[in-house]
């Protein structure tokens, strides 16, 4: 159904007043791998771009940091750093450290969860 040109300035007044516009130039092909992208998490190019802006910012500011490794893990920065001093006390990677304290985290919590599952 065509939009009435009282209709559509409405939309762009909401828009102005609500949203910036920031005009992105890529390589040719990039923005089919982006949308394939998006798509295959469930949203749109659009919240794909601003999530991966935003989530950069933090890791920028010094917020989530990656531990590398395969499959790599996100902590915030103090979850990071005492996890790289128990690691290093034990000897191991933090990827090794880490894993073995989720297992045994999920063991303690199996002990304490009441008979039947609830």
């Amino acid at each position: 159904m065509p939009v009435s040109k009282a209709q559509q300035k409405a939309v762009n007044k909401y828009m102005a007043a609500n949203y910036d516009r920031i005009n992105l130039t890529i390589p040719k092909g990039q923005r089919d791998i982006i949308k394939a992208h998006a798509d295959s998490q469930g949203e749109s190019t659009n919240a794909f771009i601003g999530r991966a802006i935003t989530e950069t910012m933090e890791r920028d500011a010094g917020g989530v940091q990656e531990v590398p490794g395969p499959g790599g893990l996100s902590l915030p920065p103090e979850a990071l750093k005492t996890a790289q001093e128990a690691a290093e006390a034990a000897e191991e990677t933090v990827p090794v450290f880490v894993a073995r304290a989720i297992e045994s985290r999920a063991k303690l919590d199996q002990r304490k969860k009441p008979k039947g599952g609830q």
